[in-house]
């Protein structure tokens, strides 16, 4: 059998047993702790805890639709869910494996070269026990076996880091950079997740930094982890909270000064992201800038899964019995986003004070926040 097909027979055999295991240690309605409220969260698409989580809602929406198709015990909505965090966990459990048998390949006989038969068989079979070393360990199997959101977060998590040595393991051509731009994607979307994906980045950027130099000292390794890190806060400033942070700027803009209705500096907001991307996309070909392209392109991507946060705007504003903070607007939305209600311990400075301010007739109150 040659190398590919032991690969992929590796990978969905973890799969398989990993998700029939789930299956039958998954719990069968809900633990005592999140994840009443995240089945109910996605059960009726509602507004949970800061901060939403909302690509789990919407996978976990369609779990529990197919459940309300086969069964009419609402035990069974719980268990759906539930079930979800195995299948998701048996895919990441999945794609360990084939970054196992990769990184084994790349060992062994390198990039270019195919390994022999004996070698195939044997990076099959480490990839088989990696993969479901992974799927079974204490933390692993405690998460998928219950509707929680580390169960779906490791599954991007994994699913991000295969992209970027599927990346990695290609010839050094760009037309093979859709697959980490694939990988920034998936980052993305796990943001309506949980955050863990994010991480990846540095290793992401060293193995950039492997691929497209042709000599590797320590300070180059230093500098591409770095940038690694730039870009997790990078993300977490210019589009998580940046976003968002623009988006009240111009509600403010369109309503208090325009005049205009409530959510229109959306409007503005897209206007000014969108001419942000295509700035970056001109001057990327203008210079004929491949590693600008990537960069402009790969945050187009992330900034692209991170739209699932709509989702709880929308919800917010259709009032839903469990509204967490009623993030109903830009104003409402930020201090969400930013966990405000748990709190914090400044280290040095004394944390900032809002007041709220409302100031336009005619329409449903706005938050105004005004620094003190």
């Amino acid at each position: 059998m040659s190398y590919k097909r032991l690969t992929n027979l590796s990978g969905w055999l973890v799969f398989a047993i990993a998700a029939i295991v789930y299956f039958f240690s998954a719990e069968r309605t809900g633990s005592l702790w999140d994840c009443g409220e995240f089945i109910t969260g996605a059960y009726k698409l509602q507004v949970v805890h800061p901060p939403g989580a909302p690509m789990f809602l919407l996978i976990g929406r369609m779990f529990a639709y197919v459940a309300e198709l086969v069964s009419d015990d609402p035990a069974d909505i719980a268990f759906s869910i539930n079930l979800m965090s195995g299948i998701a966990t048996a895919f990441g459990a999945m794609f360990i494996a084939w970054v196992t048998i990769m990184l084994g390949k790349l060992a062994l006989v390198g990039r270019e070269d195919e390994p022999s038969a004996g070698e195939a068989l044997a990076l099959a079979g480490a990839g088989l026990v990696a993969g479901l070393a992974m799927a079974f360990s204490t933390s692993v199997w405690f998460s998928a076996v219950e509707g929680e959101v580390y169960a779906m977060s490791t599954f991007f998590t994994a699913m991000t880091l295969w992209a970027s040595i599927k990346w990695y393991m290609l010839p050094n051509d760009h037309v093979h950079d859709r697959w980490l731009i694939f990988a920034l994607y998936s980052a993305g979307l796990s943001i309506g997740v949980h955050l863990l994906s994010i991480l990846t980045f540095p290793a992401l950027a060293l193995f950039y930094y492997f691929k497209r130099s042709q000599k590797h000292t320590l300070l180059g390794m230093l500098l591409a982890a770095a940038a690694g890190l730039a870009l997790i806060v990078g993300i977490q400033f210019f589009i998580i909270i940046g976003i968002p942070k623009l988006w009240a700027s111009m509600e403010l803009f369109s309503v208090n000064t325009m005049g205009l209705p409530i959510h229109s500096g959306l409007i503005f907001t897209l206007l000014i992201v969108a001419g942000i991307f295509t700035a970056g996309l001109y001057l990327a070909k203008q210079q004929n800038n491949g590693l600008l392209q990537v960069i402009t392109v790969g945050a187009l991507m992330v900034t692209i899964g991170f739209s699932t946060i709509g989702m709880v705007v929308l919800r917010a504003n259709t009032n839903p019995p469990i509204n967490m903070n009623a993030p109903t607007d830009a104003m409402r939305l930020l201090p969400y986003l930013n966990r405000e209600q748990y709190g914090e311990r400044p280290f040095a400075l004394r944390p900032l004070v809002w007041r709220p301010t409302l100031r336009f007739g005619g329409q449903r109150p706005l938050r105004v926040f005004r620094k003190r």
